[in-house]
């Protein structure tokens, strides 16, 4: 039946419900006379998964957009600042290696790529290091930003980490009293199906619940999606292995303890530990392949890694998972957002960077009519099964290039494992370094710009024999001689992480 879209119906909480609640309702509020209404049901028998989140700078857009300043951010989910993720272990094992991913641009690239004149002089210095000041900030527990309001510093790109569960609070209570949002606190107990796709949820007080749209952000049930209309996940668990998260929460010893300015993330027999500061206390996180490590050894790992022996462990939750993701998330009148359109491991905070992707896609193609979603819903699967599948493939690359003996990750190296467009990169990369027409499609969520960082980082080889001749060599050499001159002032004129996170929440 032919109608506009009037009411949209969000079906759980948690970081997708209440950003897509949020960015839907603030993309609303200047558009004259617009009547859509946004209606969340969430249980309050499911709580969040996360012990910790990372962002990517995409948040503070998203955050503009729905009306929350950073300073409340700050205030109200713990939340500090992001520079990068930071690697150690991922290219031998039990070296102390460790490469940078920084937010903040290579110097010059917005002119020119300077990679092939470090690939042929400067690779004495590691390649993050000798393109950008920020892995030197971040090694010295430097803020990206000061708080003195005469700053007149360069802008530095930089993300969050912030409280799962406070952040959602706080999205929860800016939705419904500044957005408009209902919020109906209520268990679903079945769907109602029709040729259109969902035509009401059915809720243990309430009863039925209609609406002209339903987005699906029931976490890994996807009681939407898959339970009511039976679509399923694209399986890549033969690309990314990982299986099993073990997560808890570990305080500062003091209240003044320095605070982490980048995502930690360290390779282990079978996986990795994330490490994510936050003000008052530290998220970690055990991701593995039970395939390649029991879990008690896991556990044991993660209590090596955090200092303490088995009498000292803070609580642990366990969440298994698998890898997969569905090609077509919108299905009719019903589109997924979150774990129920797929889940891939947290790393590179590709997670929390897909729910923004869907949920703003969402807001700005919504349909203002039921004829034209056949249209939308394609135009939208085509864009985030291909930002699923970028994300993919560039997760991948951390584990292809890596040399540790171990046999999860020798089987990582396999061929057989790798997408074939990485597959087919990675022998060109060989001649020359990753190029910006390498990731040109709309949907790519990384860029060569990230491809190099974690390339040159994990050693990958690029032969200086094989280069071009470039013109811009004096460009370059000032390019690097000003990143070096550079990270020395800003090292010397913005304080520390903890000092800054002290100023602002005082």
């Amino acid at each position: 039946m032919s109608a506009p879209i009037q009411h949209v119906l969000i079906v759980g909480g948690g970081t997708a419900g209440w950003l897509t609640a949020s960015l839907l309702a603030a993309s609303q509020q200047h558009i004259p006379g617009a009547a859509l209404r946004i209606t969340l049901v969430e249980s309050d028998t499911v709580g969040p998964i996360g012990v910790g989140e990372g962002t990517w700078p995409t948040m503070r857009e998203t955050l503009r957009k729905i009306g929350i300043s950073e300073d409340t951010l700050i205030r109200r989910a713990s939340a500090t600042f992001k520079q990068a993720s930071r690697f150690t272990d991922w290219h031998r094992r039990d070296t102390g290696n460790s490469y940078y991913h920084p937010f903040s641009a290579p110097q010059g690239s917005a002119t020119a790529d300077i990679t092939p004149h470090w690939l042929a002089s400067h690779t004495h210095t590691p390649y993050a290091d000798a393109v950008c000041f920020q892995p030197a900030l971040c090694e010295a527990g430097v803020a990206p930003k000061s708080d003195d309001p005469t700053w007149r510093g360069p802008a530095i790109n930089y993300g969050y980490h912030l409280d799962a569960t406070q952040f959602i609070a706080l999205l929860r209570e800016h939705a419904t009293r500044a957005l408009g949002v209902r919020h109906i606190v209520d268990d679903v107990v079945s769907v109602n199906c029709a040729d259109h796709g969902i035509a009401s949820v059915v809720t243990a007080r309430q009863g039925a619940l209609t609406a002209d749209l339903f987005a699906d952000c029931s976490g890994f049930r996807s009681l939407l999606l898959d339970e009511a209309l039976g679509t399923c996940k694209k399986d890549a668990s033969d690309v990314l292995f990982a299986d099993t998260a073990l997560v808890c929460q570990q305080p500062y010893a003091s209240p003044s303890q320095p605070v982490a300015c980048y995502t930690g993330s360290t390779a282990q027999q079978a996986g990795w530990i994330w490490d994510i500061g936050l003000q008052h206390r530290r998220g970690v996180g055990h991701v593995y392949c039970s395939d390649f490590v029991s879990d008690d050894e896991a556990y044991h790992q993660l209590g090596r890694y955090l200092g303490v022996d088995d009498t000292a462990m803070p609580p642990t939750r366990k969440i298994r998972f698998h890898t997969a993701y569905n090609e077509t998330p919108w299905v009719k009148n019903c589109v997924g957002i979150g774990l129920s359109a797929g889940f891939l491991e947290p790393l590179e905070a590709s997670a929390l960077m897909l729910i923004e992707q869907g949920a703003t896609l969402l807001a700005t193609q919504l349909p203002a009519h039921s004829t034209t979603l056949p249209q939308v819903a394609k135009r939208y699967n085509e864009t985030l099964s291909h930002q699923w599948q970028s994300a993919i493939r560039f997760l991948k690359l951390h584990y292809a290039l890596s040399n540790r003996p171990e046999a999860f990750w020798v089987e990582n190296r396999r061929a057989s494992t790798l997408p074939d467009t990485l597959q087919e990169l990675l022998e060109e990369w060989q001649y020359r370094p990753p190029m910006d027409d390498d990731f040109a499609h709309r949907a790519d969520v990384f860029s060569a710009q990230s491809y190099r960082y974690v390339f040159y980082g994990m050693q990958g080889r690029t032969c200086p024999d094989n280069l071009r001749t470039f013109a811009d060599s004096d460009f370059a050499s000032q390019q690097f001689s000003f990143n070096a001159l550079l990270t020395e002032k800003l090292l010397a004129a913005l304080p520390s992480h903890r000092a800054l996170l002290d100023s602002l929440t005082r």
